[in-house]
């Protein structure tokens, strides 16, 4: 494959435009389809150094590699777009799909770019923005070693795990199936209690004799409602990647519920950088309960 000089990247999230800020520091130009985004969007691209080239086509026959990093929900659509864009394009990118995806939906989206005759790239995020921690990004696919070897970072450790696509995609929905599955559990558990009137009680025994679940709850579930809306249709992901699998799909469609919970909720205004983080658990579960008593 050739070298990849210019990345398009589609995605200026929390990940997105950390991935972007170490990618540009890496030496790549990093460019996108900034028009339809929002103004946070574009200005968190424009602090990541991410260059705005004005369509996604131009973004799309300028680049050697396209990423996209967005919620789960719109991977297939995008695909389809960007598929459509690259129809009579002559000098075409690698497309590498690095979103929450199972890989049924990964070989859905392999379908939609091999009719712009464009190779595609399988891959996973499991871990925190490069703006915040190290990310792992797993990547499957035929490209995915020199790939990896090329978009390796200090604050993002680039992973291949071989030429099949899926693996990649496979892998995110193993991890993200055990913690955000976990997280979901936590949530809904503390809401029971809260019916029961015994959250108190409920958190101090955990506080006391269960640490190991006590301290990822006052860490993640109290805020969880800020991502909800992402986090839902990644346990429909998840429960799909099961089923394909013959195994039960329920956990994560109890997942699903609480996330859609969450959602529901007036903390789901809040984003990772405005959430207030002096709310104790125990009032954000009185949220979340409160909101379901409002369900009826």
């Amino acid at each position: 494959m050739p070298e990849i000089k210019t990345i398009a990247l589609f995605g200026a999230g929390d990940m997105g435009s950390g991935v972007g800020r170490t990618l540009v520091e890496g030496g790549f130009r990093v460019i996108s389809d900034l028009s339809p985004r929002s103004a946070t969007s574009r200005a968190n691209a424009a602090s990541a150094g991410v260059e705005d080239a004005g369509s996604l086509k131009a973004a799309l026959e300028t680049a050697d590699l396209a990423l996209s990093v967005m919620p789960p929900g719109h991977a297939e659509g995008f695909a389809k777009s960007a598929a459509k864009a690259l129809n009579g394009v002559s000098r075409k990118p690698v497309f590498g799909d690095l979103n929450a995806i199972s890989p049924a939906t990964m070989a859905r989206i392999a379908d939609i770019m091999s009719g712009a005759e464009v190779e595609v790239l399988d891959g996973g995020i499991i871990g925190p923005s490069p703006n915040k921690g190290c990310p792992r990004v797993y990547l499957s696919g035929q490209s995915a070693n020199p790939i990896a070897e090329a978009l390796n970072r200090p604050d993002m450790r680039v992973i291949a795990l071989g030429p099949d696509l899926g693996q990649a995609s496979a892998l995110k929905m193993m991890y993200a199936g055990l913690n955000k599955g976990m997280w979901a559990m936590m949530a809904t558990m503390g809401v029971a209690a809260d019916k029961l009137g015994l959250l108190d009680a409920f958190l101090n025994e955990l506080q006391e004799n269960n640490r190991s679940l006590f301290e990822p709850m006052q860490r993640w579930v109290g805020f969880l409602a800020a991502d909800a809306h992402r986090f839902g249709p990644e346990m429909d992901e998840i429960a799909g990647t099961l089923a394909d699998l013959k195994i039960t799909s329920k956990f994560h469609e109890g997942a699903r519920w609480a996330y859609d919970l969450l959602d529901e909720t007036p903390l789901r205004e809040e984003t990772r950088a405005t959430a207030d983080r002096s709310r104790s658990l125990a009032a954000s579960l009185h949220i979340f309960r409160n909101t379901l008593d409002e369900r009826g």
